[in-house]
């Protein structure tokens, strides 16, 4: 029968292999430490929820800007061109073969440059709505901002709280281990009972058992801060955080008027409500009128593609202009003789080289050579006298979200108090249950000290060793969960509180 001294060297042999075996299928690496301030900053740069939330700040500016803007006359401008073949074209109910007008093809160009100008009461208002949304906006980032480093801080400190509890494991087994070797060699000597042996054995396995599980947990809280810090930071990781232990000596009134004065969660529900108040006014200007002005510059060519349909045009034109002039000499010489009237001469009327040359050089206008328009201008004001009640409904509503605003503040600034009350409580709790979890600690060392060396020496049975031990196991999970209720005390404090506490000031 293999005696209980083997058994202990087998566990720990097939302990070594297990690390070994770890060891050898992965590289060491160094460990990278992490602070908790490194922490919120790694999140306030990655965390894809609050980036997204603070994705809202730059349209919120935008929108300030172009509230501005709509004070400023808008401008447009254009240019075009156009090449339209020759054909039979369309003059309402006419054709140009009707009217016997020639076709030829065409090159086209024109410009416009247009400002126009409008103003109305909601172009004043409209500022100060954009201007208070922005605030709100950033008021609203400020206080994700600060969720983001308390949920941060709780899961760090979930992570510190279980990496303790690997340690506070470790020592368990390392204890059960020592017990295992003292209780086994007590057996072999036929001092014990071999049932003191075996349950010492059971007792080791479910030491063994919680440090598993602790490790699992330790790797879970890790995983978690991650996400929180939307990254992943690689290979093994040490918080370097120390937290200290103090006696909070803040006065409750002095914190209550921090919340009321500089929370970030209470300054974004003020914001929210100016910019209620920013939108009824908005409302209202729904009465005022409305002023508009424009002014509109343009401009266009049109060149004739085909020269010798320009040129017959021209000519047909000068042919009318001899054949008119003809007729009216002809028509002169059948009247008898009056004073000032003599016939024409006609033979001026003729389609000359030059003559040619001007139609030409005047037909290339495309693109540049534009003609201008007349300017235009405009002025319009319109009274708003009757929508069906749109604008009451409006108002109406606006009101209603204003006052929904100032409920949410109010609702906002009882529940800051009522947490700095309760978060203060439970600190002074917090820290008093913490000073007896470290004297029942001391005690519960001291007591398994004695009853190990009580039984080493035959003067102890083997419950006294047993019940001093799990006296000890549960003195330690309850002094570290008492460190680390302290320490979520001080962060749910400071997140009541809406600004962070250092010791010094306590």
């Amino acid at each position: 029968m293999v005696g209980r001294a083997g058994i202990a060297a087998a566990l720990v042999l097939m302990a070594g292999v297990g690390t070994a075996s770890a060891q050898d299928g992965a590289p060491d690496r160094a460990a990278a430490t992490l602070s908790l301030e490194e922490a919120i900053r790694i999140a306030k740069g990655s965390n894809p929820a609050f980036l997204a939330t603070s994705n809202d700040v730059d349209p919120a500016m935008w929108q300030v800007r172009e509230a501005y803007g709509q004070f400023l006359p808008s401008v447009n401008a254009g240019a075009g061109a156009q090449y339209e073949y020759a054909g039979v074209q369309r003059f309402g109910i006419f054709s140009s073969a009707d009217i016997a007008v020639g076709t030829t093809d065409y090159l086209l160009s024109h410009y416009f440059l247009s400002l126009n100008w409008a103003v109305d009461g909601n172009i004043f208002f409209q500022a100060k709505s954009a201007r208070a949304n922005q605030r709100a906006t950033e008021a609203r980032v400020a206080a994700d901002e600060f969720a983001l480093e308390s949920a941060v801080t709780l899961q760090y400190l979930a992570a510190l709280r279980a990496r303790d509890a690997v340690g506070v494991a470790e020592g368990q087994v390392a204890r059960w281990e020592q017990n295992f070797e003292l209780v086994g060699a007590r057996v072999d000597a036929g001092a014990a009972l071999s049932t003191d042996g075996k349950q010492s054995e059971v007792d080791l396995g479910r030491a063994r058992v919680a440090l598993l599980r602790a490790e699992n947990l330790y790797r879970t809280e890790i995983a978690r801060l991650m996400e929180q810090l939307g990254t992943d930071l690689e290979g093994p990781l040490e918080l370097v955080s120390d937290l200290v232990v103090f006696e909070p000596g803040w006065d409750r009134r002095e914190l209550i008027e921090m919340a009321m004065s500089g929370h970030p969660s209470l300054r974004a529900a003020t914001a929210s409500e100016a910019s209620a108040w920013a939108q009824v006014n908005r409302a209202r200007s729904s009465y005022f009128p409305t002023v508009s002005a424009s002014a509109v510059w343009s401009g266009f060519s049109r060149q004739v593609g085909n020269e010798e349909y320009l040129l017959q045009q021209t000519r047909g034109s000068v042919d009318r202009q001899r054949r008119s002039c003809e007729f009216d000499n002809a028509l002169l010489s059948h009247l008898p003789d009056l004073p000032g009237l003599t016939a024409a001469d006609c033979s001026s009327h003729v389609l000359t080289d030059r003559m040619r040359q001007q139609v030409l050089a005047a037909n290339e206008t495309f693109p540049f050579d534009f003609t201008r328009q007349p300017l235009s201008l405009r002025l319009n004001i319109s009274f708003p006298v009757f929508q069906g009640f749109a604008k009451q409904r409006s108002i109406a509503e606006a009101h209603a979200d204003r006052r929904d605003a100032a409920h949410a503040r109010r609702a906002e600034e009882l529940r800051l108090r009522a947490t700095v009350t309760q978060s203060y409580d439970e600190l002074v709790t917090a820290y008093r249950t913490l000073r007896i979890q470290e004297r029942n600690l001391e005690v519960a060392t001291e007591q398994l000290e004695l009853a190990r060396r009580r039984y080493a020496l035959g003067a102890a049975p083997f419950l006294e060793l047993l019940d001093a031990e799990d006296s000890m196991g549960q003195s330690e999970r309850d002094h570290l969960a008492a460190v680390y209720d302290f320490h979520a005390a001080i962060w749910s404090l400071e997140a009541a509180v809406g600004r962070r506490l250092p010791p010094e000031d306590g």
